[in-house]
């Protein structure tokens, strides 16, 4: 006989969005390591005096412990692990988190195993909150999820028919997921040029560990270049439009996203140099 699962786990999350339910409740989206992302009810969260309800905004990694219930489990008690406050004092770096949290939860599917995508949205925020570069942290978030959910892009062969491409004809394919060699060109009327150092820097990110690909200087034309070609990208492999992307694309075309954005070079330089991030500890199973 098969053993019950236990009424009660305790197991960390980062919360990725919140909606209402009734007049008092909340609906909230979790990503676990265990048990990937899962929706649960927070009862009560809407009223003043409420104890969860600050400890379950987005962008916010708790522990919870959740009692299972015949649909939705619910949340009998939170507490704030990480509220990443430098975050949400910078717009640049906040609009950056959300863009972060979107992708995770469209490359997720409820219930499913998914501590990787959890592992590497956890690791991106600590990175954003101890001040790494904007560009550095989202362009190795974003390769690193597609990678562990089956949607590793290929930047040296083609992605049609796997041929090497040819240095002197680059073109890509977001719909194809990488370069698309002169050959296949015809087949794919989407394909566009990409530049050769945005390849060439997307190539360093995806196969070198992030203390290496911190070295990288980015100017800011090359930091656009790259911005463009993995949003489209992402677009593409989410199959649908990303909303938190539009939004990041126009903080920072501001003067004050500018100039944040030299900030974020400079400090994309040092981070190779930071003390690295604790380890992640794998969960015992009793947590969820």
């Amino acid at each position: 006989m098969p053993a019950r699962a236990p009424r009660v786990t305790r197991s960390e999350a980062v919360v990725i969005r919140h909606r209402r339910f009734g007049d008092s409740d909340r609906i909230v989206t979790l990503l676990t390591p265990a048990r990937g992302k899962i929706d649960a009810i927070a009862k009560g969260a809407l009223r003043p005096r409420s104890r969860l309800a600050g400890h379950l905004e987005p962008l916010t990694h708790a522990e919870v412990l959740l009692a299972h219930g015949r649909n939705l489990d619910i949340i009998t008690q939170a507490q704030t692990l990480e509220g990443f406050a430098t975050i949400r004092d910078d717009l640049d770096r906040l609009s950056l988190a959300l863009y972060l949290l979107e992708l995770a939860d469209r490359f997720t599917v409820e219930h499913a195993e998914a501590d990787a995508v959890y592992r590497l949205l956890l690791i991106a925020l600590l990175r954003l909150a101890r001040g790494d570069g904007e560009q550095l942290v989202a362009r190795s978030f974003e390769l690193g999820l597609l990678d562990a959910t089956g949607f590793r892009p290929e930047w040296r062969d083609c992605a049609a028919c796997g041929e090497p491409v040819s240095p002197d004809a680059l073109a890509w394919s977001p719909l194809a997921g990488g370069v698309i060699c002169a050959a296949c060109r015809g087949s794919h009327p989407e394909a566009g040029p990409i530049d050769a150092s945005v390849l060439k820097v997307l190539r360093y990110i995806q196969q070198e560990p992030y203390e290496e690909a911190a070295r990288v200087r980015l100017t800011p034309e090359l930091a656009s270049g790259l911005e463009r070609v993995m949003h489209e990208l992402m677009r593409a492999m989410a199959e649908r439009d990303l909303g938190s992307a539009r939004f990041l694309s126009e903080v920072r075309q501001t003067p004050r996203a500018a100039a944040g954005e030299e900030d974020a070079e400079d400090s994309a330089a040092v981070a190779a140099s930071a003390e690295p991030l604790p380890a992640y500890t794998e969960p015992d199973s009793r947590n969820a």
